[in-house]
């Protein structure tokens, strides 16, 4: 299973968190990159950065797809890639502690709240074909330490 970790979308109240975030979520989501059972193949979970797009939606809360993207040719003649059992969720913070938080809190406290979202996985490892949900909540607590963020189960 491919994971990422993403936080695309950022405001300038959090461009500076966007690019605190964006080395650590790379390297996270390709070590996280592992099999572990069942029929997703992908897994993306978009971190929320912006206040106004928050209020004015719900979270979206986790949904598994067959094919995502694709099918069509592009305007170039090529054709756009697909992606095949995603699951896909996104993790809205507490804007006022975010905000308030000093730099070096803000990785792992962001870290705190994808591992803890991904309880979610737990709910669905059925339906995921028998996804090993603990073993990836577990590799997602030690991988999250051996670059250097300590979180706690």
């Amino acid at each position: 299973m491919k994971t990422a970790l993403h936080a695309n979308m950022c405001d300038q109240a959090t461009t500076k968190i966007a690019d605190a975030l964006h080395r650590p979520f790379k390297s996270i989501g390709a070590a996280l990159s592992r099999e572990y059972g069942g029929t997703i193949e992908h897994l993306w979970i978009d971190f929320e950065l912006i206040q106004s797009h928050c209020e004015a939606r719900p979270i979206r809360s986790f949904r598994f797809q067959k094919k995502v993207g694709g099918g069509k040719f592009s305007l170039t003649g090529l054709q756009t890639s697909v992606s095949t059992n995603v699951g896909h969720y996104s993790v809205r913070p507490d804007f006022d502690t975010l905000l308030n938080l000093p730099h070096d809190s803000v990785v792992p406290y962001v870290l705190s709240l994808i591992y803890d979202s991904t309880s979610v996985l737990i709910d669905k490892s059925k339906k995921l074909g028998g996804f090993n949900a603990d073993q990836f909540r577990k590799d997602f607590i030690l991988v999250c330490g051996t670059h250097g963020y300590s979180l706690s189960p």
